[in-house]
């Protein structure tokens, strides 16, 4: 293939890439980028780069002793570190970051299907419909979705080299092109997991140039398979260390369905995914489907049905055709992760962001067996009308998709937006509760709060309406609610929120003049919660010396300073600060400087607002007892 031909229908492609998503240049850091981007220390500190790219995404919640989450996605962190470096907690940088990565992903689909001899007419339809498709909003418009986008890029990379060494090998056997297709799918699996259960597709690849087949019969030879191993090798090596780093294969979300709830499910899950590529007008953060609990003709048996009539049809569809084989393959294979609900919380089971690149698969598929019939029925230009058509699809769904950006701009206008999709979904409300109540419309956060907790006593709801009590005063409803929060079940929250409603309550304490108190519930949940001993230590040192306890406040940080140098939350290195505050306050100047230089150099690559204030109280007071 000669690109330099075809620079016309890649640029047209580019331009619709970067009209659709030009918009979300001003959008902010939103939902899950304000706790990976904005308070994460490990993408923002040097000499944390090591533990971040060995720990799962969301360790900087602990000490980095444990796992927080079922995600090791190196590649990803390492993206966000080089971002943060470039751009800092400007978002717009790391905003136009995620745009180039989808554009170069549709670069790399077009060269990769005219590879496969796909003609720039029809190559050009698939690819320019996909480039603008509503769906990839959530994972272009936000930026925590590009390890979606990530994954694409490398791994139809490491497909066009796949296929390259594959043409190759006929004659010389160089080894090059294979090296680079190996390097590209691990990548493509360090960005994301879901890479492991694409490896059959090289099998599939190289099935059809090294067995010489046109089409994908009913096995696969033998040499295809064996020429495969290395990239099965990565899956399994990449497998066991995934393990080794977190710790476990996989542990179950926050109020997750249970098997036999997911299997009842799966078929309904199809038809909604197959419903938002074909007909996007409905689209959210989060959606109204829930588990299905029981078999029912329309939950169940009709979704099935459906279901298995597009299994069976793109099986008759593809047996005759690779590209269709691996557009099948790319569709069911990338798709697959989507269907394992026990992984995601009860109301959160679909997203948009996993048809990125099922999205592809389903085009090539669709495009090229439209455009077969066509000839086959002697329409005349049958490939030139299908791009006339795909122009005027992708200027419709593109305009839908320049309207939605607008929702993932701010957190407000997504959970509002949100709540409108779903208005059952305690997530949502919960979400829109906590964005709203930095605002001045402490009423409406309270409002949506309550609409979370008429639906699912969630503690983090409950955490959240408490603190509004105690910003309205109300310290006695404040300390009520989140001691009912914390007599909840162990299992029914993670370690953090634990962490966080002994915060709130001990604050509410606090509020009240009850210090005693405060001190308990603190010295409680230090007990509880090992993994935030600093943090939590520098509450109770505060406690005491609001109680003129200073030789004890003092004692009590002077034990959690390494700790504090190891502990992820920025909250922890206040240690560091009291530490040095005590020091001069007693007159020991020396000590003072040394504890807010390890202060200043601890937090040193830190950018989240409180923590710039706390560093310019260091600066100054360092000022003052550096001074002769």
């Amino acid at each position: 293939m000669n690109l330099k031909s075809e620079w016309l229908w890649i640029g047209v492609i580019f331009l619709a890439v970067i009209f659709t998503f030009s918009n979300s240049l001003g959008g902010e850091f939103v939902y899950d980028d304000r706790r990976q981007i904005v308070k994460n220390p490990l993408i923002q500190d040097s000499a944390l780069f090591t533990t971040a790219l060995t720990s799962d995404v969301w360790a900087f919640k602990g000490d980095g002793t444990v796992s927080a989450s079922n995600y090791w996605r190196p590649v990803f962190t390492a993206l966000c570190i080089l971002c943060f470096a470039l751009f800092g907690l400007d978002p717009m940088g790391w905003h136009f970051v995620n745009i180039l990565l989808h554009a170069g992903v549709c670069f790399a689909a077009f060269y990769l299907l005219r590879r496969w001899d796909i003609s720039p007419y029809l190559a050009t339809a698939i690819v320019l419909v996909f480039a603008v498709h509503p769906v990839h909003t959530e994972s272009v418009a936000w930026i925590s979705g590009s390890p979606d986008i990530l994954f694409a890029l490398f791994f139809l990379l490491s497909i066009i080299f796949a296929d390259k060494w594959a043409a190759d090998v006929r004659q010389k056997r160089r080894p090059g092109y294979l090296l680079i297709s190996l390097v590209f799918y691990t990548l493509a699996i360090g960005s994301k997991e879901i890479g492991l259960i694409c490896a059959p597709l090289f099998a599939l690849v190289l099935a059809q140039k090294i067995d010489h087949k046109d089409a994908i019969g009913p096995l696969i030879g033998e040499p295809a398979w064996r020429t495969a191993v290395p990239f099965f090798a990565i899956a399994t090596v990449y497998f066991f260390v995934r393990m080794a780093v977190l710790g476990y294969v996989s542990r179950p979300a926050d109020n997750a369905t249970d098997i036999v709830s997911a299997i009842l499910t799966a078929p309904a899950i199809f038809v909604f995914y197959l419903r938002q590529m074909i007909f996007p007008l409905w689209l959210g953060p989060n959606y109204p489907l829930r588990p299905v609990e029981s078999i029912g003709m329309f939950s169940v048996v009709v979704p099935a049905i459906l279901a298995l009539a597009i299994i069976a049809g793109s099986y008759f569809a593809a047996r005759r055709s690779f590209v269709r084989t691996m557009g099948t393959a790319i569709f069911f294979l990338t798709l697959l992760p989507a269907f394992f609900t026990t992984a995601f919380p009860f109301d959160q089971i679909v997203h948009d962001r996993y048809l990125y690149l099922p999205l592809l698969g389903f085009l090539i598929v669709v495009v090229t067996l439209v455009s077969e019939r066509l000839v086959a029925w002697r329409f005349g230009k049958a490939e030139k009308y299908i791009l006339a058509v795909s122009v005027v699809l992708a200027a419709l769904i593109g305009w839908i998709a320049f309207s939605y950006n607008s929702v993932w701009r701010t957190d407000v206008a997504l959970w509002q937006h949100a709540v409108t999709i779903d208005d059952k979904s305690a997530s949502n409300w919960l979400q829109l509760g906590a964005v709203l109540a930095e605002g001045p419309d402490l009423d409406a956060a309270f409002y949506a709060y309550d609409r979370s907790l008429e639906i699912r006593k969630d503690p983090l709801a409950m955490m959240g309406r408490s603190r509004g009590l105690i910003m309205k005063g109300d310290l006695d409803g404040a300390v009520r609610d989140l001691q009912r929060a914390l007599e909840q079940p162990a299992d029914s929250f993670n370690a953090y929120t634990m962490f966080q409603l002994y915060e709130a309550l001990a604050v509410a304490f606090q509020e009240s003049n009850k210090l005693t108190d405060a001190e308990r519930i603190l010295r409680e949940a230090r007990q509880r919660l090992p993994i935030y001993r600093a943090a939590l230590t520098e509450k109770i040192a505060v406690i005491l010396y609001l109680q003129n306890r200073k030789p004890e406040a003092l004692a009590e940080l002077e034990t959690a300073r390494e700790q504090a140098k190891r502990e992820m939350l920025a909250a922890s290195k206040r240690v560091l600060l009291r530490l040095g505050m005590l020091y001069a306050e007693m007159g020991r100047k020396g000590e003072s400087k040394v504890a807010l230089e390890e202060f200043l150099a601890a937090t040193a690559s830190l950018k989240e607002p409180p923590t710039l204030k706390d560093r310019t109280q260091a600066t100054e007071l360092l000022k003052q007892v550096s001074a002769r």
